[in-house]
């Protein structure tokens, strides 16, 4: 279902995403590449929250230097390809007015925020700078955004928000939350290199949970990146 066309990013959410960006332009870095949640659900009215078990993330940051070890060492994935999208997100937010059918689509048909559909194209051009690394969970967070109407008004900008539920260093799979109702969500994790403590921030999938007649659906699942 995909009643809600389309969110609006408010003025503060595009200044925030602007500095993660670390630049300007027509041609802006798009979102990094990860894999951290699996499919999110909502059964007998707990929401489900499976994490990867091994999950990874792109960087270009100099995790060697950073870990103090050789590069060598570090437990590296490879070089990511880009997940081939849907066509083009209208808007500069990829969270604009093309809405969830238009923008490009990653892991688990989730929408990617800011993402468009020629971020091959930069990754390209960048190919030699980008590292996909292994990581670990260090934090995870679930927080209730709010309404339809709240969440299209002001939509938070990437990275940690008011979380209601948090775990730390959680050493489950599959994480549960209980309080469910309509409304938006975020879903974070914030990753720690596998080895030492480099710090890539927080990874996150932000979605609408809808009445079903029965029960809850997961709708809209967006995924919230920082800029490479």
């Amino acid at each position: 279902m995909q009643r809600r066309s389309f969110i609006r990013a408010s003025v503060l959410g595009l200044a925030g995403i602007g500095s993660l960006a670390g630049c300007s332009g027509s041609s802006p870095n798009p979102p990094r590449e990860s894999d951290v949640f699996n499919e999110l659900q909502v059964s007998s009215g707990t929401l489900q929250v499976p994490l990867v078990t091994d999950p990874v993330v792109e960087s270009r940051a100099d995790v060697a230097a950073s870990l103090n070890v050789g590069a060598s060492t570090l437990p590296v994935v490879g070089v990511a390809s880009a997940q081939k999208g849907g066509g083009r997100a209208s808007g500069a937010t990829g969270r604009g007015t093309g809405g969830y059918r238009s923008a490009p689509h990653g892991h688990h048909g989730r929408a990617i925020y800011h993402g468009h559909d020629d971020d091959d194209d930069w990754r390209e051009e960048h190919r030699d700078e980008i590292e996909t690394y292994q990581a670990t969970h260090q934090r995870v967070g679930i927080g209730y955004l709010g309404s339809d109407d709240q969440y299209s008004d002001d939509p938070p900008e990437p990275g940690p928000v008011d979380w209601d539920e948090t775990w730390s260093n959680p050493d489950r799979q599959t994480l549960t939350y209980e309080s469910v109702e309509p409304g938006w969500y975020r879903v974070g994790s914030k990753l720690q290199a596998e080895r030492g403590s480099h710090d890539f921030g927080w990874e996150a999938v932000d979605f609408e949970v809808d009445e079903n007649g029965s029960g809850y659906d997961v709708e809209n699942p967006w995924k919230v990146s920082p800029r490479l």
